[in-house]
């Protein structure tokens, strides 16, 4: 299963709605794939995913269109450890 978001994360008072569904939605073999800027998006966000039981990586900029890639833009893979 694959769940796909964009700009998803940058308010503060949405990430624990957010990984809420991420939680209830997902199971282990689910891939989030969730577009981030990263200015707008603070580490508390992915402080929160790993205590909820997640684990995250930024796909490679090659992944992307040129006009991306080098941007503060990113795409995170998120999966449930547990």
């Amino acid at each position: 299963d694959f769940i796909i978001g964009s700009d998803v994360a940058y308010r503060d008072h949405l990430h624990a709605p957010l990984i809420s569904s991420l939680l209830h939605f997902s199971h282990e073999h689910t891939v989030s794939l969730i577009g981030i800027t990263m200015n707008d998006t603070k580490p508390k966000f992915f402080d929160s995913l790993l205590e909820a039981g997640f684990r995250y990586e930024r796909l490679a900029d090659h992944f992307m269109e040129r006009e991306f890639r080098g941007k503060n833009f990113g795409i995170f893979a998120i999966q449930r450890c547990r």
